[in-house]
């Protein structure tokens, strides 16, 4: 194997860290105007492709992370279904099944109205007053899951839009590989997951399907004049 000169040796590093001959042609001090020609020529170059397979191999050894795992994991983002994460749920609002389409409460809720109807009660019966009858308005009852009614006057039907997050301890193992994590924001919490468009790239990549376009070009990006010298044929 030839040895590879210092901006070889530093493009074979950069390689590695993104596999973008463009990115690491520039990281390598090559000009951004000519870097996708240069990477086009210095991965066709031997003694380069030599280096970056050996140092992929000493990578792979130090790591002890190989090809068929990272893989494996990609594929497991790639097959993850984000509905395991988080859920957009249409509910019905607090009209949809209450009793007259009224509004309606929880068990709790209506004791806690019950109890601050009986103390405002006695208040008013101590000066003399009435407030009249407990009115429970919808009744009890109110669930957030229930589906949306749909000759509710309120809603019309269209219910309201809560979302729903599952409990990340329980997910599928191919959940857990998508799943990025969650940020507290002022505006509530920010589910993060993985690009599943980014690894459909690295996978079609390792399945040949996608092929990296090179485009050669002049200086500037004007069109690359190439002369062919054709010898003129002997006289007979």
């Amino acid at each position: 194997m030839a040895k590879l000169n210092a901006r070889h040796k530093r493009f074979v590093t950069e390689y590695l860290v993104d596999l973008n001959g463009t990115q690491a042609a520039i990281r390598a001090g090559y000009s951004p105007k000519t870097a996708n020609e240069q990477a086009a020529r210095l991965l066709a170059n031997v003694s380069i492709q030599e280096a970056i397979q050996e140092a992929m191999k000493k990578r792979e050894q130090r790591t002890e992370i190989t090809a068929d795992r990272v893989l494996k994991e990609i594929f497991s983002i790639f097959e993850a279904d984000a509905r395991e994460i988080s859920e957009l749920h249409r509910c019905c609002c607090r009209y949809c099944w209450g009793q007259g389409f009224q509004y309606q409460f929880t068990l709790g809720e209506m004791r806690d109205r019950q109890e601050q109807y009986n103390l405002d009660a006695t208040n008013a019966m101590l000066k003399g007053e009435s407030i009249g009858p407990f009115n429970p308005r919808g009744g009890i009852g109110y669930n957030a899951t229930k589906p949306p009614n749909p000759d509710c006057p309120e809603c019309f039907g269209q219910g309201e839009l809560k979302p729903f997050f599952h409990d990340t301890r329980k997910l599928s193992a191919a959940a857990k590989s998508l799943y990025a994590g969650v940020k507290i924001t002022k505006d509530g919490i920010e589910v993060k997951m993985h690009s599943k468009d980014k690894m459909i790239e690295l996978l079609g990549r390792h399945l040949g399907m996608f092929k990296e376009k090179v485009e050669v070009s002049g200086e500037g990006g004007a069109p690359l004049n190439v002369i062919f010298n054709i010898p003129r044929p002997p006289k007979e």
